[in-house]
């Protein structure tokens, strides 16, 4: 033990105001060694210093309480290291988010404008194995990389060449207007098979869309998504019906790693599709 000293002088030494004290006292993770029974006033012991300093670095660092309360609880080097390391992968984690945020004002700032090179395809009526599903917005990263890997083991299943196939995606209007919507991933349809339980056989219709290549997956996509509805509705004139992808460069074993993105606008037909 060291010398006992005020909340005022304790705050002094540890950059903690006395209000932080208080919150820590009564939330169990720095507790005064002392309350004097008539007046209220909490005292603190020189030795608590280096005790108040970590729980002031770590919450500035972003550590939430119960992770300072795991950490200094426990005398087992291990779980302390466990602990840290978490939250270090957690700040990188949100470093990186960070570094990407800036990057995006930055561009928004001083864009930089390129040509919108968007080609019209017809495209011909298409038999697919397909699984949709009704999705809020925030789950369609989980289940688009889930329904990739299923749909890409259905069709090896029955021997087909997974290597050459190009998926697709079709996306309801809703998912953007509302958040919420009807979203299918789909591949094409091994020739004379019978889709694995859980996979439907169906045939796309025959259409017409507007069509731009987005490099890579869906980071960044909301730019391009721009670029082609301006097109669209300068040059051209917008579809109804759900807005269609294909994924370029996946492999099956990691079906996620898509090289570019085609995204397919629908548009009324101003010329006739090609015999």
């Amino acid at each position: 033990m060291g010398a006992q000293v005020s909340i005022g002088d304790f705050a002094v030494m540890t950059s903690l105001s006395r209000k932080a004290l208080r919150h820590y006292h009564d939330i169990g993770i720095l507790q005064p060694t002392h309350i004097d029974s008539r007046t209220g006033y909490r005292f603190y012991d020189t030795s608590q210093v280096d005790h108040a300093h970590i729980i002031r670095r770590f919450r500035s660092l972003g550590m939430s309480i119960p992770d300072i309360k795991a950490l200094l609880s426990t005398d087992d080097a291990a779980a302390r290291t466990e602990i840290i390391a978490t939250h270090l992968e957690q700040m990188e984690v949100q470093l990186q988010q960070t570094r990407d945020t800036v990057g995006a004002l930055r561009e928004l700032l001083s864009p930089v404008h390129t040509p919108t090179v968007v080609a019209v395809r017809h495209e011909p009526a298409l038999a697919v194995w397909s699984i949709g599903a009704t999705l809020e917005v925030s789950e369609l990263d989980g289940w688009f990389a889930a329904t990739l890997s299923t749909l890409r083991n259905a069709v090896a299943t029955v021997g087909g060449a997974t290597s050459a196939i190009v998926p697709g995606g079709l996306y309801d209007r809703a998912l953007f207007v509302e958040s919420r919507g009807e979203a299918t991933l789909f591949v094409p349809a091994p020739e004379s098979a019978t889709p694995p339980e859980g996979i439907r056989a169906e045939v796309l219709p025959r259409a017409e869309f507007a069509v731009l290549t987005h490099s890579g997956g869906h980071e960044g996509i909301d730019r391009s998504y721009g670029a082609l509805g301006v097109y669209v509705n300068e040059h051209l004139i917008s579809g109804p019906g759900p807005i269609r992808e294909h994924y370029v460069g996946g492999t099956p074993s990691d079906p996620t790693s898509i090289t570019a993105t085609e995204i397919y606008w629908p548009i009324f037909s101003t010329t006739p599709p090609p015999d």
